[in-house]
């Protein structure tokens, strides 16, 4: 009896069909070229030659980075990134348009492949579930996802001696190929795993609305979503369950007996919420729940509390939770150490007011203020580089020298229509680029020449950007601001939902 393969054996199997997947893309790429430059194009830069005489170094590097990659999900390990920079070196990426028409087209890509390739997909990840006994596939267990095979495609036409923009188009290109080829090689992996006598696994199957998709975690209630906490408040159930009581929450002896019980279990509930959440950071958890009994006694005396999510409580919460989630790499343990210390301090008030939380709101404040003029101040060496190279930049262009892509391989689409976006030293934003979604922060600009100096919080790598390349991650919906978000309105929202689904 042969035995049951394993996702070794799919993984070896897959990489040694890769080659021939790649090639058929390249060549579909190679002959669109063909038949859309002229030759009189092809006289000056001829992209269709360079293509083919790097056509197997490309496909090597390819599947190289795929295998790279399948390895890396077998073993549960990421793929090792470059370590953060120390401070006083900082190493400058500039990213241009070019260098973003890349990024477009490669987010694009994954895309489309996702969209030709559904059921496909949806199928093969039944089949992998099985090779590793997931048998609800409770995880994506496919090491060839869509998006491996297009970052191992940008990893070897990056290699190709051509200028960023016609790599950028070579990705654009190769989106329809590679779709209907991974359709193909997805629904050819489906078919050898069951002839080898795997049985995929079942999902459990959920039937949602339309108004669900977006992250939502519970059925047909979207729409529930409080204007104001006080629209939750009125909808608690009464009588109420038997719950902790007003002195057990609060530390203190019993309540007086004109304390609201919606009041106390309403209190109760959206910090349960907010504890549930997946937006709210690990390391924030804790410091939330800390702060439950001050919240309490300040909803006691300050009944306006639970009447908007403006509230001081509710807004020194948002900024604590968002001060940890993007503290830059090298200052996280000391935000949450200050954090920690300030919760505390606030926590073993007797008098819990609204003052005192908008006194608290005013201190994280400052400490971010604090850390972003550290950040700025060992920037200064990149700084210092960016204005002496603008300084020597300033010199006449001869367009003979550029490298530009033929008209001929431009998409007949015009570009979306820039939509600027104002950022000063300090804001956040997170924004696509080399192939990841980037959480970055402002740490000087030049508007005049041109140059945004931005810090990778994840990283402390540090970018340059052109504002034409700014304006074009977010045209394609690929850069976005990234501020701090009311935790108290998603736990309202929540809340909301269980009530009526309890109803």
């Amino acid at each position: 009896m042969t035995p049951r393969p394993t996702l070794q054996d799919f993984v070896d199997d897959e990489l040694l069909r890769a080659p021939l997947t790649l090639d058929q893309v390249v060549d579909a790429v190679v002959e669109q070229w063909r038949r859309t430059t002229p030759a009189a194009s092809r006289m000056s830069a001829d992209p269709v030659r360079v293509l083919t005489q790097h056509r197997s170094d490309l496909i090597n590097d390819a599947v190289r980075e795929l295998r790279t990659r399948a390895r890396a999900e077998l073993t549960g390990t990421p793929q090792a990134k470059a370590a953060p920079a120390a401070p006083a070196k900082l190493a400058l990426a500039l990213i241009g348009e070019d260098e973003v028409s890349v990024d477009v087209e490669v987010s694009r890509a994954v895309e489309r492949v996702k969209s030709a390739a559904e059921f496909e997909l949806r199928e093969l990840q039944a089949f992998t579930s099985a090779l590793v006994d997931d048998v609800n596939v409770a995880r994506d267990t496919n090491p060839f996802r869509p998006e491996s095979y297009v970052r191992s495609l940008w990893v070897g036409v990056s290699g190709v001696p051509m200028s960023r923009a016609l790599q950028a188009a070579f990705m654009r290109d190769a989106a329809t190929p590679l779709s209907k080829t991974l359709r193909q090689t997805y629904a050819a992996a489906c078919t050898r795993l069951e002839s080898q006598g795997v049985q995929p696994a079942a999902y459990r199957t959920i039937v949602l609305g339309a108004t669900t998709r977006g992250g939502l975690d519970l059925p047909n209630y979207t729409t529930l979503n409080p204007q104001q906490l006080s629209e939750l408040r009125h909808s608690m159930p009464m009588p109420l369950d038997e719950g902790p009581t007003l002195a057990a929450l609060a530390g203190k002896p019993a309540a007086p007996q004109g304390v609201d019980p919606q009041l106390v279990e309403l209190i109760t509930r959206l910090f349960d919420a907010m504890q549930a959440s997946k937006r709210l950071p690990a390391a924030a958890i804790p410091l939330v729940l800390r702060l439950q009994p001050a919240a309490m006694r300040a909803a006691v005396r300050d009944p306006a509390m639970l009447e908007s999510y403006d509230h001081p409580v509710w807004r020194f919460m948002d900024q604590l939770g968002f001060m940890i989630e993007a503290a830059p790499a090298a200052d996280a343990e000391r935000c949450v150490a200050y954090c920690r210390q300030l919760v505390d301090h606030l926590a073993s008030e007797d008098q819990a007011t609204a003052a005192r939380f908008e006194w608290g709101t005013g201190r994280l404040v400052a400490f971010e203020r604090h850390v972003l003029d550290q950040g700025i101040a060992a920037a200064g060496p990149a700084i210092d580089r960016i204005r002496a190279e603008i300084g020597a930049a300033h010199q006449p262009i001869d367009v003979g020298t550029l490298d530009t892509v033929p008209a001929e391989l431009l998409p007949d689409l015009p570009p979306p229509a820039p939509a600027p976006i104002a950022l000063q030293p300090g804001d956040r934003l997170r924004a696509y680029l080399h192939g990841e979604w980037r959480r970055l922060q402002l740490l000087w600009c030049d508007p005049e020449a041109d140059h945004w100096l931005l810090r990778d919080m994840a990283t402390d790598q540090t970018w340059v950007l052109r504002q034409r390349a700014l304006d074009r991650l977010v045209a394609e919906r690929l850069a976005r601001a990234y501020q701090p978000r009311s935790l108290v309105r998603d736990a309202a929202n929540r809340v909301l939902q269980r009530l009526h689904v309890g109803a």
